[in-house]
């Protein structure tokens, strides 16, 4: 069973993205503080990241900017999920400036298409595990 971390600050979004992705056969982490993040990144080894944006004291963009910098966490496919825009206003590059940093695979607006939610997740782990991931 594919683990899938969910990094969202407000817990009735968090359970509820828990709730679909259990549903839906994967085997869901939840983080609700932030700080917590990269201590459930190591214990858990998470096939891919559910990251939110806006959240207190560190937000999601720059801990996805220190997960593509960490080469222990860069292939771990993230999806960003946030209620700050829309997916076709939301341009990465007016956060994060730094072209060495990839963009994220996928950003969801809140809330979500869950039938999309799941049918992105099933295609980057299928690719993960084409390009050589377990």
């Amino acid at each position: 069973m594919k683990k899938v971390l969910v990094i969202e600050d407000e817990p009735d979004v968090a359970r509820y993205l828990s709730m679909v992705l259990r549903t839906n056969g994967f085997e869901p982490y939840v983080v609700t503080d932030p700080r917590e993040a990269f201590a459930m990144i190591e214990s858990v080894k998470p096939d891919l990241i559910s990251l939110d944006i806006m959240m207190p004291e560190k937000s999601g963009l720059s801990m996805y900017s220190q997960l593509r910098g960490d080469s222990a966490y860069r292939d771990i496919p993230v999806l960003i999920v946030s209620g700050m825009e829309s997916e076709r206003q939301f341009d990465f590059r007016a956060y994060v400036a730094d072209g060495t940093i990839p963009k994220p695979d996928c950003y969801f607006e809140k809330p979500i298409d869950v039938e999309r939610f799941i049918q992105v997740i099933r295609e980057l782990l299928e690719s993960r595990v084409g390009a050589g991931g377990e």
